[in-house]
């Protein structure tokens, strides 16, 4: 039975790290129950979230979607050093968000042009995967099988 995508909703954002040509590698988590999820297991308590925040273990995990991509770099929070992982539970904080800062980004310039009116990109938890995929699909983003893929075939 396949899964509704809007009782999908977003529990944890990965930064996997970067890959041999400069692309962000991240993986968006989804659970339909994000009550049952373990935070204190999870190390979400923990402050900072760095070195203690990990996702929720595979059997709380219903679905994830993977993104590769030069076109902007996100800000995990399980990455913070400044605060606990449960602050993005309670939406006091963003899961990730998009780094505005050009020094410390690896973002074409071309795509700085192209995108330079949109709102910076922001995942909270418990947003739906439509929510999400919508979100992606303003920066020609789309969601092809169990990944994010930029629509290299729509003309500017």
């Amino acid at each position: 039975m396949k899964n509704n995508p809007n009782e999908l909703k977003l529990i944890y954002v990965l930064k996997v790290g970067y890959n041999t040509i400069g692309e962000g590698v991240y993986e968006f988590i989804f659970a339909k129950n994000t009550e049952e999820i373990n935070s204190e297991e999870c190390g979400w308590m923990d402050s900072p979230a760095s070195a203690n925040a990990q996702p929720p273990h595979k059997d709380d995990i219903d679905k994830i979607l993977n993104l590769k991509t030069k076109l902007f770099d996100l800000v995990c929070l399980h990455e913070a050093n400044d605060r606990p992982y449960i602050h993005g539970y309670h939406t006091i904080h963003a899961l990730a968000y998009e780094n505005d800062d050009p020094t410390e980004t690896n973002v074409e310039s071309e795509f700085d042009m192209i995108y330079d009116e949109l709102p910076l990109l922001v995942f909270h938890f418990g947003m739906p995967i439509s929510q999400i995929t919508d979100i992606f699909y303003e920066r020609d983003i789309v969601l092809q099988e169990n990944d994010f893929i930029h629509n290299t075939k729509i003309k500017f």
